[in-house]
């Protein structure tokens, strides 16, 4: 009972001294202050944690920037070249976000692109070294690559013509005219190959592969086409 009423007193002495002082802030208990910055801590460790997870999926996951499917029916498509690894690697680097539901029409579309690209390259770099008049196997190549350009313009044009009138649009006689501009761009990429080395005209490595990679995409191109109907049944 002592105990007790020590106790009690106790109690009462710290009530008075609570009155006595009731207008001083109570300063926060140590555990209190312990646990507030034990939950900051947490919670600043959880958003950093949070960051980085995020940003580690940015950079381990990026988002494919082309269905698989796609890339089957590419695939597929350079199969029936004969630069099969060439024609992939061309024409899947020239995708983009439109091209992500591939079908042989739209292959040929993309492969005639990428062909006068390596073409209106070819001409300008011709063109560069065009400088000596009595050189007349690089102004014939000027020439010549010029018509072979102009050949493969008409092809898109007479695709793009005959796409906007709707329905089946690649026609034996759209085949026939894109298989014969393609020839002829051809032929105008072997004459001036062969009129160079008759005539030993040192043109330079660089031009060298340029015209190897324009001749294989004008090959490309003519082979799909050839192939269009084969084509048409495997993968549609």
């Amino acid at each position: 009972m002592e105990s007790i009423n020590t106790l009690k007193g106790y109690d009462k002495v710290s009530d008075q001294e609570n009155q006595i002082h009731h207008h001083h802030t109570p300063l926060p208990k140590p555990s209190s202050r312990k646990t507030l910055i034990a939950t900051v801590s947490v919670v600043s460790l959880l958003l950093i944690l949070a960051v980085v997870a995020l940003t580690a999926g940015v950079f381990t996951h990026p988002p494919p920037h082309h269905p698989s499917i796609s890339s089957a029916s590419l695939k597929s498509v350079c199969a029936v070249t004969r630069y099969p690894e060439t024609c992939f690697s061309s024409l899947s680097s020239s995708l983009n976000e439109s091209d992500s539901k591939l079908n042989p029409e739209s292959i040929l579309e993309l492969s005639l692109r990428v062909a006068v690209k390596n073409l209106s390259n070819l001409s300008i770099s011709f063109r560069s070294i065009n400088d000596m008049p009595e050189d007349a196997a690089v102004g014939d190549c000027v020439k010549l690559y010029t018509d072979a350009l102009s050949q493969l313009n008409d092809s898109i044009t007479e695709i793009e013509r005959e796409k906007k009138k709707g329905g089946n649009w690649l026609t034996k006689e759209v085949v026939g005219d894109v298989k014969t501009w393609i020839s002829a761009a051809m032929t105008d990429g072997e004459t001036c190959s062969d009129g160079i080395e008759e005539m030993g005209t040192i043109v330079g490595n660089e031009i060298k592969k340029e015209m190897e990679m324009a001749n294989q995409m004008m090959s490309i191109s003519l082979a799909i086409v050839s192939q269009m109907k084969k084509l048409l049944l495997i993968l549609h």
